[in-house]
Order: C-alpha cells, then structure tokens, then sequence
C-alpha cells in the first residue's frame, strides 16, 4: 500500500500541506529560486559550453520576471529568509541572476518579438513602472490589447531614481525597450490620466474595456515636527530626495556639482542612503540625519539595508542617528543650518509617534538640505476620478486590487502600497489576473489564497561560508560606475552548488528539465514490513517522514510534498519495508500542484 495520497479529505489537507522553499515564499512574485539555483550548479566549467546553458536559464527567468536582470541588481529580498542566512550566509541569489543577465540580455536583444494573437479587449495601462508593465506583460500575453499612458517621457517609473553605481542605464534602458518590444505593446508618453482631457471616463468611451492605474507616489512628503510644517522649506538650498534623484538621472546636475559644499540628507531609509551617496558622489561633504537608532533590531532601528549603511559609511558620509528636525535656519532666502533634537522614541503603541528631548538640541550647518522622509500619490487626481471614500483613503479590494467605487478600474503598485519594486510587480501581476475575471465574469477571488506553507532546512553536518562580495575600495568608487564585481562562471557555479535546495521535488523538477532523471519516483512504504521502529525517520533529511498509529500498529508515512525521493530511508530501513517505486509522482501529484501554482 502506497500511503502518500489519500482520497477526499485527507488529499485535501495534503494538498494545503503544498511547501516552498523560505526563499521562494518571501519572493512577492514566486519565483522558482531552487530551480534555476540547481541549474546553475549543473552547468559546465567551460565558458564555451556554458553558454547555451546560460542562455536557456534565461528563458525560464525572463518567462516568469521580464525584470531579472534588473532584480539582479537591485532586490534582494529572497536572501532575507535563505535557510542558509544563520548558518553560513545567504545564498547570494541577486548576483546569481546577474551573472545570467550578464550574458542574457545581448541574446535578449537580438530575438524576434513574440507572435501573440491579440484577439481579446482593449486595456489600459496609467503608469509605465514596474507595476503597470508587469500588468501589460502578463495582459499581453493573455492576449489583450495592451495600452500603456505614461507621465513621463520614459517608461521605468522609480527606476530610474536608482543610482547608476547600482544600476547601470543600459540594463535599465535594454530591459524597458525589449519588453516593449517582445509584446508589442503600445505607449503614449507625457499623457497625465485625471488631469485636462484624459480622464478615465474618457479612456472607458474611447473603447478600453478595463484600467489599471499604478502611477507611483510623484509628491514628496513635507517635513513636520509633530503636526505641524517645519518652516523653511521653501528656501533656496532645500529640495527634495526624489526630485533630486531624477535630476540627476536626466543628466541635469553633473559632477563636482556640490564640491565643497556641506550637504545635509534627512532620512533613514534606503533612498536617503541613495541620496546621501549620490551626493557624494557629486563632490559634496555629505551627512545624513535620521530619526530612527543605530541598532536595527530595535523597534526604533533605521530601516536602510546594512550593505547602503556599509556604503556610505565607507564612502565617508557623517551618519547621525537619533535626530529630528525642529527648524531650517535661513539667512535672508537661503537655508543655513537645522535644529536637531533628541528623538527618544519613533514609534509607540499604535504606530508612528516621535517624541523628543529639547534640552538636547543640536545645530548643523548645511548648504543644501535634501529632505527624503517619502512620497505620496497625487490625491487631487484620484478625487476627481472618484476612487477614494468618504474618509480620503483608496477604496480598493486588497486582495483583487479592483476598485469599489468603479468596478471596472483597478488600482496597484506604490500608489495603493509604497514597496519594493518586486512588490510592485506582483500587484501588476495580480491586476492582470482580476481584469481578465472580470472580463470574462468569472469570480474575482476563488482560489485566488496561497496555500503554501515553508520548508524546514535540511539537516547537515556542516554548513559552507559566504563568499567574499568584492566592492572597488571607497577612494576608487567616487563615480557612478558598478561598485560591485560580480560572480564569474565559476564563482557562480560554486555559490549555487552552496543553495540547501530546500523546497521539495515536486515544486522543483530542475533534474527533469534538462533530463538528468525522467521521473520523480516517490517512496513506497510496505506496512506489512513496517515495525515502525522510527529509523527511517532519523535518517531522512528534510523531515518528510513520520510514525502513525494505526490499527496494525505503529508504521511510517511519508509526505510527498516534502520527500525528495533520496533514497537514504530505503537504504536505512532494516526490514526492507520501503521502496522507491517505478511509476512517476508527478503525474499522480499534478493536479492538486496546478490548483496551487
């Protein structure tokens, strides 16, 4: 008897029991880390004959994430919950996927757009960002006519704010321009939806069936003390973190523009850093001010990543932590220093809520003051479009993204929850998924739950070390070009040779794909042979098996969904009552992994 799969309720409960490796999980948009890290261990040493290997990788990442090649850059949110992170450092996923874009994109450059047949309705897109073009993506190739109205005078939407010692223009600009490429989707730039002539009720009479708004949060967040303004913001010298960014990013503020200038940066998060070390990089002698603590894992700790506060401590910018602003010191129109007092605590109870020591103020000098404390959507547009409630907040669905007000609009991206880019893309993903039930008048939210559950880590003897990431010394990386070496073939074929692989078979199937086995056999346990003595159960790695009582005694099960179809409890079990059987699980699995995927 075969006792992995049972009938009615018992499949039902294995199939909730469906388990993901933690880096896959902590992924917004799901994607197969274990997989393709599996492949890239199983590539040849040889560059020559690497490539075909590499190139095929590549398809499968850019099938399921247009914007690899950007994540390998700038996300890392995988390697947050890597099973390895407390045992010999994360896998160093990002620049994995790098050093596959690396040779992916000249190939990417030179295919063929994709033949889609574009036969169903006509969908706007407002918002050419990560959100929005991951929802023209999977729209596209659903089969819809796809529209994108963008802002700008280029699709990228916050990218672009991204520094270039991060990531280099020509990814960005290579990843844009063949996704738009491959669908064939179409673009108006320097169109503003809600403001003038287009609104939505225009785009509905001009024959779009469904919208999707994912503008991004244009207005930068004023700097307050409490409830009120702080004053001078409005004086020369003072701008705004985002604002700066795109000027330098459109090439409108060159080097040695700030040299010899003090520069003050207020924030603590990772975009203040990019601020901070842009600025530095443009000559000045740069601080940064935040209200949160030194200590990240306090309840008060800064939020920036620990490799932005590496970096810009290298680069030798102040850092002052524990600080608000009380006032911007002006002389005549133009800002001259800050107030600083003490903050004691940034957040109590019920969220937000500095509080601050005016006995214990400081004054900074600055020349310019860069304020980076967040963005907001523009609320005047969304108003007169009618998509927020009676209290100001967006009356969207969470979990459909659709609105409440106009049902066939739905709203995504940083406009609905500033995030990650990879969080933005996946509530494009998720628009795609409920414009097309709408459409087709299906349920909006069936199935629509994840049902996954994560993967305990392995067991091993020893765990390896992280390698070494290379960054060119602080006194060579003043400029804004890559700061950080990658992995060659080699390199990378010995990080992804460390992954645990610690999801199951079934959520893998990396050894099928290139025909290294042809079927993912599961284990067979005999109960007449069973005594249940439980050895099987210490000899199995990833906690698959289990002792259960039954009528005839105590015998072993296993759970399919976690077996990695080793062998080691055959090889350990003394009364010859497990076998790996011939026919394949995966067709006996299939289904209920569909409903799941």
């Amino acid at each position: 008897m075969w006792n992995t799969v049972s009938k009615g309720a018992a499949a039902v409960e294995q199939a909730v029991k469906q388990y993901l490796p933690p880096c896959q999980e902590q992924c917004p948009i799901n994607e197969d880390i274990q997989r393709t890290n599996v492949l890239i261990s199983l590539l040849p040493e040889d560059p020559g004959e690497a490539t075909a290997g590499i190139l095929q990788i590549g398809d499968y990442l850019y099938e399921k994430n247009p914007f690899f090649a950007v994540c390998g850059y700038v996300c890392g949110l995988c390697e947050l919950e890597c099973n390895y992170h407390s045992k010999g450092g994360a896998i160093k996923r990002r620049l994995l996927k790098r050093f596959i874009s690396d040779t992916y994109i000249p190939y990417l450059e030179k295919r063929e757009e994709w033949s889609l047949v574009k036969h169903k309705e006509n969908v706007a897109i407002v918002g050419g960002g990560p959100a929005g073009l991951m929802a023209g993506y999977d729209l596209s190739r659903r089969g819809y006519r796809v529209t994108i109205f963008e802002a700008s005078d280029r699709l990228g939407g916050a990218l672009w704010l991204i520094p270039r010692y991060r990531l280099p223009e020509r990814v960005l600009e290579s990843t844009l321009e063949n996704l738009v490429r491959m669908l064939g989707m179409d673009v108006k730039y320097n169109v503003r939806v809600g403001q003038g002539k287009w609104t939505l009720d225009k785009l509905r009479n001009e024959g779009f069936k469904a919208v999707f708004i994912a503008q991004g949060t244009p207005t930068p967040r004023i700097l307050t003390f409490g409830r009120d303004k702080v004053e001078g913001q409005d004086l020369s010298g003072v701008m705004y973190g985002h604002t700066f960014l795109y000027e330098v990013s459109h090439g409108n503020i060159r080097p040695n523009y700030f040299r010899g200038k003090k520069i003050l940066v207020i924030g603590g998060g990772n975009v203040a850093f990019d601020v901070a070390r842009t600025a530095r990089r443009l000559g000045g002698l740069t601080s940064i001010l935040a209200l949160e603590c030194e200590d990240k894992t306090s309840r008060d700790g800064i939020p920036a990543d620990v490799e932005e506060i590496r970096g810009a401590w290298e680069e030798g910018i102040r850092i002052i932590y524990s600080r608000g602003v009380q006032r911007i010191i002006g002389e005549g129109e133009r800002m001259k220093g800050i107030e600083c007092p003490k903050c004691l605590q940034v957040y109590d109870d019920h969220g937000f809520h500095p509080e601050f020591d005016l006995a214990d103020t400081m004054v900074l000098d600055g020349d310019i003051l860069i304020i980076t404390v967040g963005q907001g959507p523009d609320w005047t547009a969304l108003q007169s479009e009618g998509l927020v409630d009676a209290k100001g907040r967006l009356a969207v669905d969470p979990l459909t993204l659709q609105s409440r007000n106009k049902e066939w609009v739905f709203v995504g991206g940083d406009l609905r929850k500033i995030g990650f880019m990879v969080e933005a893309m996946r509530d494009g993903l998720a628009a795609a998924e409920s414009i097309e039930r709408h459409l087709q008048g299906r349920d909006m939210t069936e199935g629509r739950k994840r049902l996954f559950e994560v993967q305990d880590i392995p067991l091993r003897r020893h765990y390896l070390s992280e390698p070494e990431v290379v960054w060119i010394p602080p006194e060579k990386r003043m400029h804004f070009q890559l700061f950080e070496r990658g992995f060659n073939l080699k390199e990378a074929i010995e990080e992804a040779r460390r992954c645990l692989a610690c999801g199951p078979c079934i959520s893998c199937k990396a050894c099928l794909s290139i025909g290294l086995r042809e079927s993912l056999n599961p284990v067979e346990v005999l109960t007449d042979r069973c005594c249940g003595c439980g050895i099987c159960v210490s000899a199995c790695f990833y906690s698959a098996i289990q002792l259960k009582d039954v009528e005839m005694g105590r015998i072993s099960i296993t759970d399919s969904f976690k077996c990695k179809s080793c062998g080691m409890c055959v090889a350990a079990c003394p009364s010859g009552a497990r076998a790996l059987r011939d026919d394949p699980l995966e067709g006996i699995l299939q289904n209920t992994y569909d409903r799941l995927s």
